[in-house]
């Protein structure tokens, strides 16, 4: 949880003002949204007062849902988020030189070669007597000797037609000896130049992929959470693509996003939601091809191997990703869930899997059930057996594994 920066944000009060809407036209309690949502009471009551705003938008889709909000208002939610998230995290740009009087007087006759420094830029140029113009001069058309090392008494000035003076024979055998050093920098330089060539098939980087690779060219160097354009879209197209289904709309949104992750860690890259260079270089490769389940299939395994309470894990898994293996959501801690019964970061470590494996819905659907087995009860997943329970409770037709009827679930 990350805490406002500034309690005044307009942002901020909108997003909390939609969301206390929200619950009161839902008419439920903090503890019943609880339950619903799979948020803390606590966390709740303070995404409605405007007194915090998750680092994630996980929370508040769900909260949403639990209210019943719809598609257009969900939007909304995210627009909102998304603007409350960059305000707290832009950082504050560096302040703009004040003009000098020479720049407001109007633009001078530009010399023939300017050097620019730290101490110098943007500020009043000062007016050099003669000796320092030379020695200022020396220093330009000849940065391998400088002129402080210039023996007293020569005129280092230079004017056009003018001949430089002549250097003793120790010093310009003293400057020699940089030589080495340049010519191992030149080195470097062509060594690299003529990986770039390998690499790129001597063509110059971004120049010709821009046409066929949209997401390479410069319009689309920053594609993120909240972008709504063309960039987007052919974001998720690629994605579908590489066989991770989505919806296709130019909205960067949670799923696109949670698309994004599954395809970095299936890619072998950090997966981190950021679509970077590395990122869309692997989207246009080709090489990542995601195969799943259909949610039947996945249904279908889930009875399968849950044979002592099928009907329950059935209704935890749809709950937990909608059936969905390639499903992950992110926590406000910076940790995630994985797969088709959304096993935890933490978890993985201790069944001794990762999340590539969690990906992969046999693996998972065992996993979980060996999770199932410590305790053989679905304490695992606190709030998808409550809104399981509370569905049973509802129709007052299923029945436990014993046929005694489930146990109801109480605000």
């Amino acid at each position: 949880m990350s805490e406002l920066r500034a309690a005044g944000s307009s942002y901020a009060r909108e997003l909390a003002d939609l969301l206390q809407r929200l619950k009161c036209r839902a008419d439920c309690s903090y503890e019943a949204l609880a339950r619903r949502s799979g948020v803390s009471s606590s966390a709740l009551q303070r995404y409605c007062s405007g007194a915090g705003v998750p680092n994630d938008f996980a929370p508040i889709a769900r909260l949403g849902r639990a209210c019943g909000a719809d598609p257009r208002e969900l939007l909304e939610l995210h627009r909102l988020w998304v603007l409350v998230d960059t305000g707290r995290r832009r950082r504050v740009p560096w302040a703009e030189p004040a003009p000098s009087a020479a720049s407001a007087a109007g633009p001078a006759p530009a010399p023939a070669r300017i050097h620019a420094t730290a101490e110098t830029e943007g500020a009043e140029t000062p007016v050099r007597s003669p000796d320092t113009q030379g020695e200022s001069t020396a220093r330009t058309l000849n940065p391998l000797f400088p002129a402080a090392e210039l023996p007293t008494g020569t005129d280092s000035s230079l004017t056009p037609g003018s001949r430089p003076a002549r250097v003793p024979f120790r010093l310009r055998l003293r400057h020699l000896r940089r030589w080495p050093v340049l010519i191992g920098c030149l080195l470097v330089v062509g060594v690299t130049a003529a990986g770039t060539v390998l690499l790129t098939g001597g063509r110059p980087v971004g120049a010709s992929d821009s046409p066929n690779r949209p997401l390479l060219s410069a319009k689309c160097r920053f594609v993120a959470m909240g972008h709504q354009d063309t960039c987007v879209r052919e974001l998720q197209l690629r994605l579908r693509q590489a066989g991770l289904d989505l919806d296709v709309d130019g909205a960067f949104g949670p799923i696109t996003q949670m698309r994004v992750v599954v395809f970095q860690l299936l890619a072998g890259l950090e997966p981190n939601g950021v679509v970077d260079d590395d990122t869309k270089h692997a989207l246009y490769s080709g090489r990542v091809k995601a195969h799943s389940w259909s949610p039947e299939r996945v249904d279908r395994r889930v009875r399968e191997v849950f044979t002592e309470d099928a009907d329950r894990a059935g209704g935890i898994a749809k709950c937990a990703s909608n059936l969905d293996p390639l499903y992950s959501l992110g926590n406000t801690n910076g940790t995630r869930n994985w797969g088709v019964f959304q096993l935890y970061d933490g978890t993985l470590r201790e069944l001794g899997g990762t999340p590539r494996k969690a990906l992969d819905p046999e693996w998972n659907i065992q996993a979980a059930h060996r999770l199932w087995a410590r305790t053989r009860d679905f304490r695992a997943w606190p709030s998808c057996d409550k809104a399981y329970q509370a569905g049973v409770s509802k129709s007052g037709r299923s029945k436990g594994p014993k046929g005694k009827p489930e146990p109801s679930a109480t605000p």
